[in-house]
């Protein structure tokens, strides 16, 4: 009687292992990541709830660096600006009869011109170089001319290369600081 008892509770205790294996565990397993996905979806409506309660700020804080940055660009000098100052050399050049050959702005000027905030009191400057040629006459004009421009800041150099034959041009290399703005008004 004894050993019929054992085996029954012996096989008792295998059909509950079984059955803990067999249907428990699934159902314990899907309930927990169903659990788990439960808890992941509250997390995330309070993550939400939390971005839409800081959207107006948001918003508001874009639009003013959008405008920020408009104020920006619209006071850095601009590629406009420089092909502005070119024309108005060439304009010069062709008026008081010299070839120009070759106009030289640093680029690592320009490049640092664009790298730093411009100061609303402050001016900023660039530094250019011009190689001429023509008559000694037509450049001491066109530099004339140029010295009394609105962008003109005051000279850096000035070297004359000139050729035993008196007929030839003579090349001139002129530099000077300019005072970096709008030209349109002024061309």
């Amino acid at each position: 009687m004894k050993s019929r008892l054992a085996i029954y509770i012996v096989v008792g205790l295998a059909v509950i292992a079984v059955w803990i294996f067999a249907a428990l565990m699934p159902h314990y397993r899907a309930y927990s990541s169903i659990d788990s996905q439960i808890f992941e979806a509250q997390r995330k409506l309070v993550d939400f709830r939390q971005t839409i309660l800081l959207l107006p700020e948001y918003v508001k804080t874009r639009n003013e660096l959008a405008q920020r940055k408009a104020a920006l660009n619209s006071s850095l000098y601009t590629k406009e600006n420089i092909l502005s100052l070119f024309e108005k050399f060439y304009l010069l050049a062709d008026k008081y009869r010299v070839t120009i050959e070759e106009i030289t702005p640093p680029i690592e000027e320009l490049l640092q011109i664009n790298r730093i905030l411009p100061d609303s009191t402050g001016l900023m400057f660039l530094n250019i170089s011009l190689r001429v040629q023509g008559n000694y006459q037509d450049f001491g004009r066109f530099v004339s001319a140029i010295e009394a421009e609105p962008f003109y800041r005051g000279p850096n150099n000035c070297n004359i290369i000139g050729t035993l034959d008196r007929h030839a041009d003579v090349q001139y290399f002129l530099g000077f600081k300019s005072l970096l703005g709008s030209l349109k008004d002024k061309v």
